[in-house]
């Protein structure tokens, strides 16, 4: 039974609970005031709804020094890193609202990892080979590609093929081979593992600004975590690599690496839009990375809000500059510019802040 009091003017009402709960509303909504044992328990939320519609995305296919889609459409990897993504999916965790913010900040494509257990990323040594389609399909309805990295400090021979075989005939895919396989924590024997067919696949990366010394294969992933000047790396260096597309898989994870330290937000939103403007201009994408997306956990506030900087940054250039000839416009330098590159004509130009 609950006692209920009503204002004179009839804006408030006071309930007095039997649990000994005291409860002032306001009648237009909301609560005022309350006390009591426990008058608001935690809310129930619900989980989060699947994508609306089942969706297949284009194949991804090479086209010079980027890559394009099967159906002639111009692309640019648009990348976040999501390293625990697939496993936290596997287990049974709701990973909709993660699949929503990233695409709806912009992102096109995911970075995930597939073997490891290393601390502050997570553990994931059982993988489900046969689920991988479902989760493809999940991500695909988020207009979301993803790049599986195989290995990333452990190595399982079969793992390899397994992978390949769980991403055999599904369209919103890449494969990567190894993590940084010049560092000695995460060599393999590379002459044990063959090029797939059917799913463009890379090598993989060497250490920070290290050439991978591998033949690529469909791609080639270079990283540039720490280095100086990293914002105009992203993109030029990755250019030069070769005649083929680089995509910058990896970099200064934010907020607490790098570039990034010491710089204000307004800087921070200045080095997320060159990078990914100046990769977008010159090889085939970038990534954003971040300490929430080694664990794949939601961004919080300031993370997304220089996340959409590096998406708004990507989306900037036209990609009708990609088949340009590069040129340096070091006529253009200003005493706040690092860089200017071009590409094609003067609509295709990209100036990187110092």
């Amino acid at each position: 039974m609950t006692d209920k009091l009503v204002s004179p003017n009839g804006q408030y009402e006071l309930d007095l609970t039997n649990e000994g709960n005291l409860i002032l509303y306001r009648k237009s909504g909301g609560v005022v005031w309350a006390h009591g044992p426990d008058p608001f328990p935690d809310p129930v939320v619900p989980p989060s709804p699947p994508p609306p519609v089942v969706v297949v995305l284009p194949r991804l296919v090479r086209n010079g020094q980027v890559f394009g889609l099967a159906t002639g459409a111009r692309w640019t990897s648009i990348q976040t890193s999501d390293f625990n993504l697939l496993n936290r999916w596997q287990h049974g965790e709701d990973t909709h609202p993660v699949l929503a913010q990233r695409a709806e900040a912009g992102f096109n494509l995911l970075r995930v990892w597939t073997l490891y257990d290393i601390p502050r990323i997570g553990t994931f040594l059982d993988i489900d080979y046969s689920r991988i389609p479902e989760f493809l399909r999940l991500c695909a309805g988020y207009g979301l590609y993803v790049e599986f990295t195989a290995y990333t400090s452990i190595e399982r021979e079969e793992h390899w093929d397994c992978l390949v075989a769980g991403s055999w005939g599904e369209t919103n895919v890449l494969l990567e081979l190894v993590n940084e396989g010049t560092l000695p924590v995460n060599q393999i024997n590379m002459a044990n593992y063959r090029r797939p067919a059917g799913v463009l696949a890379s090598h993989g990366s060497g250490g920070s600004e290290g050439v991978p010394p591998w033949e690529p294969w469909d791609y080639v992933t270079f990283h540039t975590n720490g280095s100086s000047e990293e914002q105009r790396k992203i993109g030029h260096n990755a250019m030069e690599i070769w005649d083929g597309p680089t995509l910058t898989n990896e970099t200064s994870r934010y907020p607490d690496v790098g570039m990034w330290v010491g710089a204000n937000l307004l800087r921070q939103y200045s080095l997320a839009n060159d990078s990914a403007a100046g990769a977008a201009l010159l090889c085939a994408g970038a990534c954003f990375h971040s300490v929430q997306g080694k664990t794949s956990e939601l961004w919080d506030e300031r993370t997304l809000a220089v996340a959409q900087a590096w998406a708004r940054g990507a989306t900037s250039v036209d990609l009708k500059c990609q088949v340009g000839a590069y040129r340096r416009r070091d006529d253009l330098l200003t005493d706040d510019l690092l860089r200017v590159y071009q590409r094609g004509n003067a609509g295709c130009i990209v100036p990187i802040r110092k």
